[in-house]
């Protein structure tokens, strides 16, 4: 599967979601206790867009967060010549902290790995070590689900996966992609290893803030058409829900 996201090919309406049988039945999320949360982001952005409830909750609980940029995103406009690769990567990292600051994220602890934008399968072991390095016994390992439908969300899911494993961490899968491209009403998503997180008026308003940190995907970075916008307001707004959703694949399969 290709994912091709742009202004023709928006994906699935949250019209559609919202009638979404599979997406009504998930259960609540009971908040884990864990010793601290490490929340792993293929790209700056995703751990915002995909997990800024969660974060925000874990504030509240007193929790640990720590933070691990797998890339630095300076592939997201590869044909551009209005910026660079190093400058849109030095761009990205400033938008992460910004976000993270709007969700109440004062000093951000983030260990950026630099592993190659749109490659780090070829670089999963130098992943893994990473991450089990980062990772104790007791933790919560927040990454992207290993079926999102980005090769590296998946990837990242599926070493996160094993990294915790390894360390005795648990893990909680969040989407990004998987709500472009997964049918309503089908079972592309495991609806019953789902749990939903639902977020207050003033959480959904710290979220939608702190995705607006993020100008280099929502906004065109120049004038010409490798400079278009990565994330289109129709694919934003399912990022600007009254919850969350993640998969907990120790939950039950049938």
């Amino acid at each position: 599967m290709k994912l091709v996201v742009d202004e023709r090919h928006l994906g699935q309406s949250e019209m559609s979601w919202a009638a979404s049988g599979g997406l009504k039945s998930v259960r609540p999320l009971q908040m884990p206790r864990a010793g601290r949360i490490i929340l792993v982001a293929p790209h700056p952005d995703d751990e915002v867009f995909g997990a800024a409830g969660l974060i925000q909750y874990s504030l509240v609980a007193g929790l640990e967060l720590q933070f691990v940029a797998v890339t630095d995103g300076e592939s997201s406009h590869p044909l551009s010549k209005a910026a660079a690769r190093s400058e849109l990567a030095r761009l990205r990292t400033r938008e992460t902290v910004l976000g993270l600051r709007r969700l109440g994220v004062d000093a951000p602890q983030i260990t950026r790995l630099g592993l190659p934008d749109g490659d780090v399968g070829r670089n999963a072991s130098a992943l893994q070590r990473a991450l089990e390095e980062i990772l104790r016994p007791g933790d919560l390992c927040v990454a992207p689900w290993r079926f999102d439908g980005h090769p590296d969300h998946e990837i990242c899911g599926d070493v996160a996966s094993r990294a915790s494993e390894a360390r005795g961490a648990r893990v909680l899968s969040y989407l990004v992609w998987a709500w472009h491209w997964a049918d309503p009403a089908g079972r592309d998503i495991p609806w019953r290893q789902c749990r939903r997180l639902e977020l207050t008026r003033r959480q959904v308003a710290m979220k939608r803030w702190a995705t607006y940190a993020f100008q280099s995907q929502i906004r065109p970075i120049g004038p010409e058409p490798a400079d278009r916008v990565v994330m289109p307001d129709a694919v934003m707004r399912r990022f600007w829900r009254r919850y969350e959703i993640y998969v907990d694949e120790t939950q039950d399969k049938t």
